[in-house]
């Protein structure tokens, strides 16, 4: 059940645009299991309360020196179904609760 859950769900992030020619180009970014519920939870707060979401980049030198780019954009997340985001939701909150479970589960001693 762990691992039917675990590959059911790929969550990736799709940018999008067009050229002046108007074919479309798209990225592709994975996220990490590990952050979808995170994932998740923003976009959920930046729909729910109707909120402009910043997207800026980050360089970091080897040095791990950070220095914020200046690309920006701003726009707001619109739902296009809702209940399937709502069932999205439930399934990475489902596999976090196993998960946790799992982790924190006493193993039983053996003689």
């Amino acid at each position: 059940m762990k691992n039917e859950i675990e590959n059911s769900l790929k969550l990736r992030l799709v940018l999008k645009t067009k050229t002046k020619k108007n074919k479309e180009i798209t990225i592709k970014f994975n996220i990490a299991p590990s952050k979808h519920l995170g994932f998740i939870n923003f976009i959920n707060l930046a729909l729910n309360q109707d909120k402009e979401v910043i997207v800026s980049f980050e360089k970091i030198s080897k040095s791990g020196e950070k220095e914020e780019s200046k690309i920006f954009g701003n726009f707001k997340f619109q739902g296009k179904d809702e209940l399937v985001l709502r069932q999205i939701e439930e399934k990475i909150q489902e596999k976090e609760r196993k998960t946790h479970k799992h982790k924190y589960k006493k193993k039983k001693k053996t003689k």
